[in-house]
């Protein structure tokens, strides 16, 4: 019996022992900051220009990479990373209320636009009866892509349908009988072997060699669509979230940013610095 009280004595002292340990571990695993972001000019945004900065405050960035819309914000909701960089306002407000996940939007970033791309044509003139058009096929970049063509006066959409949410399906007038495709958007570049015209995210036109220079057209992105820092609701005033945001909105990103992101659309915090 006595024995038995020992054995028993001593694992319980190694099992302690061993979460000890994993503690011990994880401390000094506190100063890391990981966080998702699609492969291309987000995750190169956070390794190249922020990483560098947020080594100064103390902190070690991981970064990631994800090649979907949906895993970087379902890895965020379960805790697998701290915070992502892929997403507008918009559609993560969209996420929130049809996953039921509860995360926040901090700040924008420099983001790339999205744009209208040809392999085969040059000008929104060269638009012909019976073109095949490729676009993102998630709510909020689908909606854009056809908020742009409606301005071109290719298609008619649904007045009475909010201009964020609208779909292929609230096309009410398109008198070239245009083929109206949506894809993945990780798939939409590599449509252009097919398409006509197809609408490319910043993200996936850069991660593909496109240039915005090269671009049919490119949309005048609003505040809405500029890609946003996201964390966990009631993370907001956690000692990380405040290094990200002094490193973001540092002279030293600036300077990178103009380095490295020409073309893009700078974030408030930026657009004032242009302005000085």
């Amino acid at each position: 019996m006595k024995k038995l009280v020992w054995v028993v004595t001593i694992a319980l002292l190694l099992s302690a022992c061993s979460k000890g340990e994993a503690k011990k571990e994880q401390n000094n695993d506190a100063k890391t900051i990981t966080i998702g972001a699609t492969a291309g000019p987000y995750s190169d945004q956070l390794k190249e220009g922020i990483a560098p900065l947020l080594k100064e405050e103390g902190y070690e960035l991981k970064v990631v990479e994800f090649h979907d819309y949906i895993q970087p914000n379902n890895a965020l909701e379960e805790g697998d990373i701290d915070a992502n960089l892929y997403q507008n306002r918009l559609y993560l407000t969209n996420f929130n209320k049809e996953k039921g996940t509860h995360l926040h939007y901090l700040f924008a970033v420099p983001s790339a636009p999205i744009a209208l791309y040809s392999t085969t044509h040059q000008s929104l003139d060269d638009v012909k009866e019976g073109m095949t058009i490729t676009l993102p096929n998630d709510t909020v970049n689908l909606a854009r892509s056809l908020n742009m063509l409606q301005n071109y006066g290719w298609i008619t959409v649904n007045p009475d349908i909010d201009h964020v949410t609208v779909s292929e399906k609230d096309i009410t007038e398109n008198p070239l009988n245009l083929v109206i495709k949506p894809l993945d958007a990780a798939a939409t570049a590599r449509s252009l072997d097919d398409a006509d015209f197809a609408f490319v995210n910043g993200n996936y036109a850069i991660a593909s060699g496109l240039k915005f220079t090269e671009a049919v057209d490119v949309e005048q992105t609003s505040e809405d669509f500029l890609i946003y820092l996201a964390i966990r609701e009631g993370d907001e005033n956690e000692d990380f979230v405040k290094a990200l945001q002094k490193v973001y909105e540092s002279d030293a990103f600036y300077e990178y940013t103009k380095e490295h992101a020409k073309g893009y659309v700078l974030p408030p915090y930026q657009q004032e610095r242009e302005a000085k």
